[in-house]
């Protein structure tokens, strides 16, 4: 029986085929804001790094992060594959207070969500550990919208509750997320509601 706890099974599993959030390039809102970027990136649950490359290859010192072994294999391969540069670290976001590194930037693209209650202040926690002041964090996360067919998602006074201490929200958008076509008929895109929050580091 495995040690692992069910989400890291739950995710670990989805990459023996395609995973419904694999949509082979970032989501729209981090294209929208690529130009506010700053390296070091950290990408914190980069999957198999498609949000990661695209910040490669314009150029930015990046690092993704993720606990499935298989998404991270996957994203060393495309970076090969594209002749790109980038880190990529089989890692547990939830450890990122024992982390000596600092970033600028972080991207988190459908992290956040999967934690519950006090879970979440503990990985803000982890996130201003390894976020350098100022430095800004980038969120795409499922609302708590009840049409929502995939995780329980988070309320826009979620976000602000859980980045509260060491953080100041600077804004939270209502946006419409993307999926794989191959998953359309099952995640209509009424069920797809997300937001996009821009969360900068104090300092």
């Amino acid at each position: 029986m495995s040690d692992e706890p069910p989400s890291h099974e739950r995710f670990s599993e989805a990459y023996t085929g395609v995973p419904p959030w694999e949509i082979g390039k970032p989501q729209r809102p981090f294209i929208a804001v690529a130009d506010r970027v700053e390296s070091p990136l950290l990408d914190a649950g980069c999957g198999s790094g498609n949000t990661a490359l695209f910040f490669a290859a314009r150029g930015h010192q990046v690092t993704g992060i993720d606990f499935v072994e298989a998404a991270i294999e996957q994203a060393r391969a495309k970076a090969s594959a594209r002749g790109l540069t980038a880190e990529f670290l089989v890692k547990d976001a939830m450890t990122l207070n024992a982390w000596d590194r600092r970033f600028r930037s972080v991207i988190d693209s459908g992290l956040f969500h999967i934690f519950l209650g006090e879970e979440r202040k503990r990985y803000a926690e982890g996130l201003a550990h390894v976020t350098a002041p100022r430095g800004r964090l980038f969120l795409l996360s499922f609302t708590d919208d009840p049409r929502e067919r995939g995780p329980a998602g988070v309320s826009r006074e979620g976000i602000c509750d859980a980045f509260a201490d060491d953080w100041i929200v600077e804004s939270v958008e209502p946006i419409q997320g993307e999926i794989s076509p191959a998953f359309a008929a099952e995640f209509p895109a009424e069920s797809l509601k997300m937001w996009f929050a821009i969360v900068r580091r104090k300092g």
